[in-house]
């Protein structure tokens, strides 16, 4: 990437790194570690960035953030401000201290913390509190040398109300069930940002999209996936052939039947984005259709018609495992986990499954039995579930789906003298979310992304 890209990259992606706006000078500070040296490209970079982080502003600001009083408990612990658009948020005096924004607190430039917190008491009270422009002023009786300043903005955005916290979590839940897949071309993908949002949009959403007519260029598939980011590496190296293969190190590389499944759960941080690009689909072949399913969707299922069972897989941990020596990398991976993963709210936030690369069951012995009951129920759940979609790929188009969501498989087939190609990569969870929320942020509505299954409590 020359340096005109990379900076370009820099203004119009970095930023959004910080969740708030409030932090969002932070990354102009990286950003000028790139342009220095060039007061002319900074300028005109520095424009662009000022455009994109007003967009950003615009599109996630309260509606009101105009604050019309200001108030103290007797307790000196909580912090009531009173909204002119009439709502009322309260703060804790402790996280008021530990979201200080001045510059003894905070990096201007990065936006990090610098406050060591063993510097202050656990516990804080309130000795003061003002406005002053559009910040809120405070001094803590435990260090009334030190006067802590916030944006008001940042504290109507960080509000954690339960309206607040029942707000976002709303949000950011997956509740569609498919009719069909969403489509998009690859000359849309292409297009520009809000092209490649349309997309990303459609993968957040729904957690799967066709992007058609895409060349069948060997190759193709790696150049559209990093229209997100690089390829996540893996034990399959970055970019892998989907061909029946007689002596196959992975059952996907065979003719056979394929059943529902996410890929590498044997690793810590699974593929994200799984692309899956038919190259080449000869009218002699016969089967081979792709599978999908929402597993988010049976899970919540599961949970209403057997909710003992769904606190089993909840609770005890499954293994994953692949050994594989007689290959050009060998292979020895094991992780233990719970196929369905809860939050503090008990609120599905990822679901792990991959019954062809599991282990032996390594729990308590009373555990046993009531596991293989549960997984039992959920997998004849998962496997009739009347949510499944069923895909015949041609050459030229490229399924990508959430692999963290979406379970996907194969049915069986022949090739007749004829041959069935896929060429697929991956991208990271969290490189996706983060492309979604950049684009959100700058050429969209500002929106969260809702929960991609990457563990995240959000």
């Amino acid at each position: 990437m020359g340096s005109k890209a990379l900076a370009l990259c820099v203004c119009r992606n970095v930023f959004c790194r910080l969740p708030r706006c409030s932090n969002a000078a932070a990354s102009w500070g990286v950003a000028q570690e790139v342009l220095f040296r060039n007061p002319t490209k900074m300028n005109l970079y520095r424009e662009k960035y000022c455009q994109q982080k007003t967009a950003y502003c615009t599109a996630t600001a309260p509606k009101d953030t105009v604050l019309d009083s200001v108030s103290v408990e007797p307790s000196a612990r909580i912090v009531a401000l009173q909204w002119k658009d009439g709502k009322e948020d309260r703060y804790n005096s402790t996280w008021l201290r530990y979201n200080c924004h001045c510059d003894q607190c905070k990096q201007p430039h990065s936006g990090q913390i610098t406050i060591n917190p063993l510097s202050m008491p656990a516990l804080v009270t309130i000795k003061s509190v003002s406005r002053e422009g559009a910040d809120l002023c405070l001094v803590w009786n435990e260090d009334p040398d030190h006067t802590g300043r916030i944006p008001l903005k940042m504290l109507r955005e960080n509000s954690y109300s339960k309206e607040a916290i029942e707000q976002r979590a709303q949000s950011v839940k997956t509740s569609r069930k498919w009719d069909k897949i969403p489509e998009v071309t690859y000359d849309e993908v292409n297009a520009n940002d809000r092209g490649l949002l349309r997309w990303l949009s459609a993968l957040v959403d729904e957690g799967i999209c066709l992007v058609k007519e895409v060349p069948t260029q060997l190759g193709t598939v790696k150049q559209v996936a990093e229209k997100i980011f690089p390829l996540q590496q893996t034990i399959y190296e970055e970019v892998f052939d989907v061909i029946s293969n007689p002596e196959p190190i992975n059952v996907a590389y065979s003719s056979s039947f394929l059943d529902f499944h996410m890929d590498l759960m044997y690793y810590e941080s699974p593929p994200g984005l799984q692309f899956l690009h038919c190259v080449r689909f000869d009218p002699e072949v016969t089967g081979g259709e792709s599978i999908f399913l929402d597993c988010f969707v049976v899970a919540e299922e599961f949970r209403e018609q057997y909710p003992e069972d769904f606190e089993t897989l909840a609770r005890v941990p499954a293994t994953f495992q692949k050994i594989h020596f007689e290959r050009e990398y060998p292979v020895y991976m094991t992780y233990q986990r719970p196929h369905i993963a809860l939050n503090h709210r008990r609120e599905i936030v990822a679901v792990n499954w991959s019954p062809n690369f599991e282990g032996p069951l390594f729990v308590p012995e009373e555990d046993v039995e009531p596991y293989y009951k549960a997984y039992h129920r959920f997998m004849s759940m998962l496997c009739n579930s009347p949510h499944i979609i069923e895909r015949h790929l041609n050459p030229g188009d490229l399924i990508v789906f959430n692999n963290r969501r979406v379970l996907h498989g194969r049915k069986a087939f022949e090739l007749n003298g004829g041959m069935r190609h896929l060429q697929g990569c991956y991208v990271n969870i969290d490189e996706f979310k983060k492309k979604f929320q950049v684009l959100s942020c700058t050429v969209g509505d500002g929106r969260p992304a809702k929960r991609v299954g990457n563990h995240d409590f959000f």
